[in-house]
């Protein structure tokens, strides 16, 4: 307070004052010109939850937080400013425990003779239990307000089913007497007076109704309607006409089944086939065609899981993109991450420029991962990433290359047992066999070994013979009794021998000499040189000049490797994590 002589100190309130207001249950407080508390009442130190000597003499920006405080001096600023001496505003006040209490403020200011505010009594009014009734009001006005919105979708949702353009609508009561129907109800129902669409109607089931002479189809379903107490009171049944919605749809059926025989029967002239087992087989195959999720081909050796595949990619939205196939099993797993996803000069030894890879190369188009069991588990991972991310990292670059391909896997191995013996990652599994098929073998199909084989004949004979070859009799009992372990491909293989052997128009059984013997077993892996004996011979020779650049690099990474080993090919396939068999093909390939 300013000592001015022309300003003189505020009576405080009184102690009888001070009394009454603790009868009228409201807190007081006075305050001076710098809202230092100069008395308080019982009510206030009550609510506050403390003593007088902890309030008054104190400031009161010690009870309030800085934000509050800096608020609390606003609103009596703007009211003062209006020239105000009395008013009153809602504000929030913490007690000694820290919870808010919303109260009443009846702030009325004392001025000095200079006609300056020198100090304000404050009445607090505790108002939770209005803020309660308020909150109360408002919560029952808006059950209100839904119970009114309620009623008027009700009374819109009647008002829709009985003039329902098109729809016949009849409403029963509960004892199925009809109460309401509109025009089309009366012509459906005639004399009848039972619902139609009974308690156990299926969904979507179809009543076929005479009308005037004519069949016609509805569908129905039987709305509830209740009263204020949820008791049944009606049941409105409805029925929607779908007579030619009905007719178009049994059209559309018709001409995608006849679609689909022509293009069965299309896709029969590139897969050679009569059997019923095959058929389903076809059909899978057309249907995968008309997606685009990735496929998984299941089936022995040679019996035309590449081929299924060209069908597939042929007939897709993707025909007109890439077919990319690839031997998952025929590249070392050092070149096939570079062969699939690209490499950048100078990657590694032979780099000499940069490589797209296969992935990029069948941008928009199709990849055909053959023999993807075959795969190492640890290529597996980066191939999950990539058809995850649907983008690939060239090896030794940084940038990495959006994708858009669709995977066609196959093998002929059981991916499920691989993935139980830890063999096949299970999630990289799941990803690439969305849907699988199983081709059959050839030995399960034998209606289609004469067809295949007449069309291998023709085959053979528009590549120059002077003219196609048949079989006799002896020769078709020896094909379909031979159980082809090889599949189609050794069938074709056997009439491709016979056709250049045989100087005869009409083939005969023994013009097959190797059907005549047991089906040849797996072939035996070749002897093991011991160390010390003849080492391969250079990456760079004859046969490197017919090699594709990945080819020869692939050629010699073999070479160092069985250098290395000194000729061992059991410990060079560990090192290039292959196995032996496929060691022993490639060296074979090269003439290594």
């Amino acid at each position: 307070m300013t000592t001015d002589e022309t300003i003189r100190t505020p009576v405080l309130l009184g102690e009888n004052t001070l009394r009454l207001l603790d009868t009228l249950n409201i807190a007081c407080l006075h305050v001076d010109d710098d809202f230092v508390i100069l008395e308080v009442n019982d009510k206030l130190t009550e609510a506050y939850g403390g003593t007088r000597d902890e309030l008054v003499g104190h400031h009161c920006r010690e009870f309030l937080s800085g934000e509050e405080f800096d608020r609390l001096v606003a609103i009596d600023a703007g009211f003062l400013d209006q020239g105000a001496r009395h008013y009153q505003y809602e504000f929030s006040l913490r007690g000694k425990t820290g919870v808010a209490v919303p109260f009443l403020l009846h702030t009325s200011v004392n001025l000095n003779t200079a006609g300056v505010p020198a100090s304000a009594n404050v009445l607090l009014t505790d108002i939770r239990d209005q803020k309660r009734m308020q909150q109360d009001l408002a919560a029952a006005n808006s059950a209100l307000a839904q119970s009114r919105d309620a009623l008027e979708t009700e009374k819109r949702t009647l008002k829709a089913i009985l003039f329902g353009i098109g729809d016949c609508v009849t409403i029963f009561d509960p004892a199925g007497h009809i109460l309401l129907s509109n025009p089309l109800s009366r012509r459906v129902y005639g004399n009848g007076r039972a619902p139609l669409v009974g308690p156990d109607a299926e969904s979507g089931a179809i009543f076929r109704i005479e009308i005037d002479g004519t069949e016609r189809l509805f569908t129905g379903r039987v709305q509830t309607i209740c009263d204020s107490r949820d008791r049944v009171s009606a049941r409105a049944e409805i029925l929607t006409e779908v007579t030619d919605q009905v007719r178009v749809e049994e059209r559309d059926n018709e001409i995608r089944r006849m679609r689909r025989r022509i293009e069965r029967s299309e896709l029969g002239a590139e897969i050679v086939s009569r059997s019923p087992v095959m058929q389903p087989v076809l059909d899978r195959l057309l249907r995968c065609a008309d997606v685009d999720s990735a496929v998984l081909l299941l089936g022995e050796t040679g019996v035309g899981k590449e081929l299924a595949a060209r069908a597939i990619h042929a007939r897709s939205s993707r025909g007109r993109r890439p077919f990319v196939p690839v031997n998952c099993g025929s590249i070392l797993e050092s070149l096939l991450e570079s062969e699939l996803f690209g490499h950048d000069r100078g990657a590694f030894t032979g780099a000499v420029a940069s490589r797209p890879g296969l992935f990029r190369e069948a941008d928009g188009g199709t990849l055909f991962l053959d023999e993807v069991g075959d795969l190492n588990p640890a290529f597996q991972v980066r191939l999950l990433r990539a058809l995850q991310e649907r983008e690939v990292r060239p090896v030794g670059g940084s940038r990495a290359y959006p994708v858009d391909v669709r995977i066609i896997s196959a093998t002929n191995a059981d991916l499920a047992d691989l993935v139980a013996r830890g063999r096949f990652r299970s999630d990289l599994y799941f990803r690439i066999a969305v849907i699988p098929v199983v081709i059959p073998p050839l030995r399960e199909r034998r209606e289609d070994i004469l067809p295949l084989a007449d069309y291998f004949l023709h085959q053979h004979a528009g590549r120059g013979a002077a003219a196609a070859k048949r079989l006799d009799t002896a020769a078709c009992r020896l094909l379909l009794e031979y159980p082809w372990p090889g599949n189609i491909r050794e069938l074709a293989n056997a009439i491709e021998y016979a056709v250049a052997m045989s100087r005869r128009t009409i083939l005969q059984s023994g013009d097959f000499p190797l059907l005549q013997a047991a089906p040849p077993a797996a072939p035996s892996r070749p002897a093991v040189p011991e160390p010390g004996h003849a080492a391969p011979r250079a990456a760079d020779g004859p046969a490197a000049a017919y090699l594709k650049p990945w080819e020869v690099e692939e050629r010699r990474t073999i070479v160092a490797a069985l250098v290395r080993c000194k000729n061992n090919r059991e410990r060079a396939a560990r090192e290039l994590g292959v196995s032996r068999t496929t060691l022993w093909r490639k060296i074979r390939t090269y003439h290594v």
